[in-house]
């Protein structure tokens, strides 16, 4: 994406963990240092999202909704396929003039935790992790090398945050900060972490 990005997602057996860097530039120039990629959609679902900020954005929204219109519909949270499943097709729906974005869609329910991949015409692939971005051929390196199914989630945070930085290290477009977002079947938790300077 030629915004730039660096987002990061990764599951085993315990959960999920979805991880951003926070630098939003255009062209060259730092627009923000504080732009959040990493979102929780239910207590149990998550995003990460690189690309243009605006449709980034947008998509969140859209995501929100579809999963609080599904909770009152059928009574209960959306789950993790359906809900990739979901923005799979509205990606495709777009083809013709698509979200400019690279997703990760991350979260655990009663199948376990899943990540999956979508690219911006709805091409949906479920994987035990994914990288995206300007970032990501980086990031993956890491991740790759370091990747274990019987990881705790304590240790998969650790590799997120290191991918995150060599990333930020070596890609002008990643900055400023880490977002971690962990999903577990007790819930969520968001973690900004503040580089020193």
């Amino acid at each position: 994406m030629a915004d730039g990005a660096t987002v990061v997602g990764v599951r085993v057996k315990d959960g999920v963990v979805l991880a951003s860097e926070r630098r939003l530039s255009y062209n060259g120039f730092i627009l923000s240092k504080k732009a959040r990629k990493v979102h929780s959609i239910t207590p149990h679902i998550g995003v990460a999202l690189a690309g243009l900020y605006g449709d980034t954005e947008r998509l969140v929204r859209i995501l929100k909704f579809q999963a609080q219109y599904y909770e009152v519909e059928v009574g209960r949270e959306i789950g993790v396929r359906s809900l990739a499943k979901y923005f799979s097709n509205l990606l495709y729906a777009y083809k013709l003039l698509p979200f400019y974005a690279e997703s990760i869609v991350g979260g655990v329910d009663g199948s376990g935790p899943q990540i999956y991949v979508l690219d911006p015409v709805g091409s949906l692939i479920e994987d035990d992790y994914a990288v995206a971005g300007s970032g990501g051929p980086i990031a993956i390196g890491i991740v790759e090398s370091s990747y274990r199914k019987d990881m705790g989630l304590g240790e998969v945070r650790e590799v997120v945050k290191k991918a995150i930085l060599a990333a930020i290290e070596r890609d002008t477009a990643s900055g400023d900060g880490i977002d971690l977002l962990t999903i577990t079947s007790e819930g969520s938790k968001f973690e900004e972490i503040v580089l020193k300077r």
